[in-house]
């Protein structure tokens, strides 16, 4: 069964040797969204091992970016923890358009959430990125937790 909320990077295009095209899917509850974004070969392995290094200490966040906010495809990946708990999140920005060059920026969409997730989910997404970039693996998928319903909200 299919988790319902995660964040799952793929490689969609090649351009070897000079760049990829990495295709971005983000569920959340009743929200998902997808981008693109243009980004180094190497990207997938070099954030897969910042990632596993921002393990060791989580105290300060980690910022991973792939593409530009030009209204082409852009993610950003923010890891931090909101506790001495290490209680971890990942808040995901995502922002794609139509491709023209002259876009303008009421024609790019945008999508910010915060998943909630935990220090061993996040390391087992950082050595999926790093087997995705060398090719042997389909995507790199990080899994959120469900997030806890309000009290008032919650079924009695």
């Amino acid at each position: 069964m299919e988790p319902s909320d995660f964040l799952e990077l793929c490689v969609v295009y090649e351009d070897l040797p000079d760049l990829i095209e990495l295709g971005v899917r983000v569920r959340s509850g009743e929200w998902s969204a997808a981008s693109t974004a243009y980004t180094s070969p190497s990207f997938l392995a070099e954030s897969g091992k910042a990632i596993l290094h921002w393990i060791k200490g989580p105290q300060r966040r980690l910022r991973i970016e792939a593409g530009a906010d030009t209204g082409i495809g852009w993610m950003v990946l923010d890891f931090y923890t909101i506790d001495s708990a290490c209680h971890a999140r990942c808040a995901v920005t995502l922002a794609t358009g139509h491709g023209s060059r002259d876009s303008r920026p009421e024609e790019t969409s945008r999508f910010a959430i915060e998943l909630p997730t935990e220090i061993g989910l996040i390391e087992r997404f950082a050595k999926e990125c790093i087997t995705l970039g060398s090719r042997s693996r389909p995507a790199a998928r990080l899994i959120a937790l469900p997030k806890l319903q309000p009290r008032h909200l919650a079924r009695k």
